[in-house]
């Protein structure tokens, strides 16, 4: 329950304990709601008085979930306290209370990002708090094992290649080291860990060593009994690709091939999920706008560096195959096509940040989709500043889906969980 809607039932108390009536019918119809168990209807109408049955109902509402409020509204309606639901209602507070701002057409996320408020200590995931049934229909992915499945990070911070001249003929890097990724791994592995998953992240890879780890992941025997498998890239990248710590590109529809049906059979029908933080070099990655002329520039020779791997020669009946064998996947990436995206040297990159944040918050209550429709808000709210030029600038991240039900990852709740051995076995 929100703190505005819990401080409400708080102030009110007194009123509620004289004033309530047919608390059991209440407690019953809470029940029909999902927002009691059959053991807490049966705490109620075990006490003999009404007054004891309305306290024993309030103190355990304030546990029951972010929409136990507004449904305890809607009960006291339904169940001859409309004086009571009115009076409720009139010690709500629109700037304080997440759904009455949602009616408005706002939303209860941070202004600003990245938020210093928002981002203080270690990020708690909130566990479910109503019925597990609701996530667990015929439209919604199986999602009920614990562990849920492994996290791949891969997180390059400092290259040393490709290499080109300066003035002087000396020979440096393009790429200049990824500061603030290690609160980005922090953040994602803190999280998904949180979430039941078993995280393992690697440092620093060269292009072929990317490839070479998603070969060997989609070969574990573990996949076979897990719900889902999640691939988080932290890198410099181009349009189409991300670099390696040497410089090597590798296309990210060369990712998604290695991840796909075919390629990944121990996980053909389930979720996959691909975030990639990808920057764009020394000083795009310090939130220098690119002109259209570099962007056109970087557009042609990422063309020419994915002319290798035959994207465009594939026959239509190929390419009917390869889009059947791509279900089941969320890419999502911290900006759209030939934009930069941004990353802050204390909190991690914009992305991410927003990833571990939104995700924590919110997979209690909702589904992929929404909440990476949350992280592009955030994502949209973040400013970075060229005091050179005077000028701000913006970002958007972008998702695309192949999934075919919705998918939640229903943190706090499991129905099955694997044997020790297979768990130390999934972290190698």
């Amino acid at each position: 329950m929100e703190d505005a809607d819990r401080r409400v039932l708080q102030v009110n108390r007194t009123f509620l304990v004289k004033n309530t009536a047919n608390p059991d019918d209440v407690a019953n119809e809470l029940f029909s709601n999902e927002i009691f168990t059959e053991g807490m209807k049966d705490e109620v109408e075990v006490e003999k008085l009404k007054e004891k049955k309305v306290r024993k109902l309030l103190d355990i509402l304030p546990r029951r979930g972010p929409v136990a409020f507004q449904i305890f509204i809607k009960v006291l309606q339904d169940t001859n306290n409309d004086h009571v639901a009115l009076k409720l209602k009139s010690g709500i507070s629109p700037q304080n209370n997440s759904h009455h701002r949602q009616e408005d057409g706002e939303d209860d996320l941070p202004q600003t990002w990245p938020d210093p408020l928002s981002l203080e200590g270690r990020l708690t995931v909130k566990p479910l708090t109503c019925p597990a049934s609701r996530f667990q229909k015929t439209g919604c992915y199986k999602m009920g094992r614990r562990p849920r499945g492994r996290v791949l990070i891969i997180n390059n911070k400092i290259f040393f290649g490709p290499l080109e001249e300066d003035e002087n003929g000396k020979k440096r890097v393009t790429l200049a080291t990824r500061e603030g990724t290690e609160q980005d791994e922090r953040k994602i592995q803190e999280v998904f860990e949180q979430m039941f998953f078993v995280v393992d992240v690697h440092m620093d890879k060269k292009g072929e060593e990317i490839k070479a780890l998603l070969k060997e992941e989609v070969k574990k025997d573990f996949h076979h009994k897990a719900d889902c498998f999640v691939l988080v890239i932290m890198t410099h990248g181009t349009s189409g690709a991300i670099y390696g710590v040497d410089g090597k590109t590798v296309s990210i529809e060369e990712i998604k091939m290695l991840l796909n049906g075919e390629n990944f059979p121990a996980m053909a029908d389930k979720p996959k999920v691909l975030l990639i933080q990808a920057c764009r070099g020394e000083t795009k990655d310090e939130g220098v706008k690119e002109t259209a002329a570099d962007i056109e520039k970087e557009i042609k020779s990422t063309g020419e560096i994915l002319k290798d791997l035959s994207l465009n020669t594939v026959s239509d009946s190929k390419s009917e195959s390869v889009t059947a064998t791509m279900s089941h996947m969320v890419v999502a990436m911290a900006s759209t096509l030939g934009m930069v995206s941004y990353r802050n040297k204390i909190y991690g990159s914009w992305f991410l940040t927003a990833v571990a944040y939104v995700f924590a918050k919110y997979s209690h209550t909702n589904d992929i989709h929404q909440m990476l429709t949350k992280v592009n808000q955030l994502v949209s709210r973040g400013r970075a500043k060229d005091n050179k030029q005077n000028k701000e600038f913006v970002a958007i991240s972008e998702s695309s889906y192949t999934l075919s039900k919705d998918l939640y990852f229903c943190p706090g709740y499991f129905i099955e969980e694997v044997p020790q051995s297979r768990i130390q076995q999934a972290s190698f």
